[in-house]
This record gives C-alpha cells, sequence and structure tokens, in this order.
C-alpha cells in the first residue's frame, strides 16, 4: 500500500537516447584557443582558433578566425579562414574569406566568398578522428591545420 511504485520517470535514460545538446560559445564570449568536439558545436560569439567538430554551426553575429575541419557545417555568420567538411551550407548572411573543401556544398543567394571553392572526395567518412594526417598543407578531415597569416 505504501510502497514505491516503478514509474518510468524513476527509470535513468541512457545517454545514448537522451537529445544531444551543442556546446555553445555564446555572443558575449571570445575564445582564444582551438576547439575540438566529437559532438556538436554553435557558435554565436568570437573565436580566434582552429575547430575540428562533427557538426557546427556559425551563428548570424558570429565570427571565426581559423581553420574549420568537420563533417556538417553551416554558417550564417564570417568565417575566415579555410573549411573543409562533408557537407557546407551557407546562408544569405554568410561571409567566407578562405578555400572551401567539400564533397556536398550549398550556397544560398546573398553570401559572400572570396577563395576557391574545392569539391573533395572525403571517402565517406562521417567522423572527425584526430589521426588523419596529410603532407599537403592543406586541411584534411581530422587534422586541423593552422592558417598562415
Amino acid at each position: 500500500m505504501f510502497s514505491k511504485a516503478n514509474t518510468p520517470a524513476d527509470k535513468a535514460v541512457p545517454s545514448s537516447s537522451r537529445t544531444k545538446v551543442p556546446s555553445i560559445v555564446a555572443e558575449n564570449l571570445r575564445i582564444v584557443g582551438n576547439l575540438t568536439s566529437e559532438g556538436d558545436i554553435q557558435v554565436e560569439g568570437i573565436v580566434d582558433g582552429d575547430i575540428a567538430t562533427k557538426k557546427l554551426t556559425v551563428g548570424v553575429g558570429a565570427t571565426v578566425n581559423g581553420v574549420i575541419v568537420g563533417d556538417e557545417v553551416t554558417v550564417a555568420g564570417t568565417v575566415n579562414g579555410q573549411i573543409t567538411a562533408r557537407a557546407i551550407r551557407l546562408t544569405r548572411t554568410a561571409k567566407v574569406v578562405g578555400d572551401i573543401n567539400h564533397d556536398s556544398l550549398s550556397i544560398e543567394a546573398g553570401a559572400f566568398v572570396q577563395g576557391l571553392c574545392k569539391r573533395i572526395d572525403l571517402g565517406g567518412r562521417k567522423t572527425v578522428s584526430a589521426e588523419s594526417t596529410g603532407s599537403s598543407g592543406t586541411a584534411i578531415p581530422g587534422k586541423v591545420v593552422p592558417v598562415s597569416t
């Protein structure tokens, strides 16, 4: 009669079934240094450094000064540096100054791009791995290469 009944709320939810929340760089935050994540990153502020992640969103008022490597990248703000990703989407408010290496590229009317757009075959890779190496000096999936200024 007074025993505790097992309800769904009493059971712990496994982490794999939880909704994944992105790591957020808020609009009033400036980060000087590189960011690496196996999950999602949403930038609304300023990042002075390279970013390697699975999914990246650069917000309308955001700025990234560095190399971006990821699986999916959406840019609505400003990127000063090279972008390498399987799927890249530039919205109408995007401003990219740097080369874009992509498997799939979508550019909305109004987006500003100054750089070379090059289609590359990423071999079906869907994750960012730190073990990738290359000798060409260009960014490849999983390797963050500093931009020379």
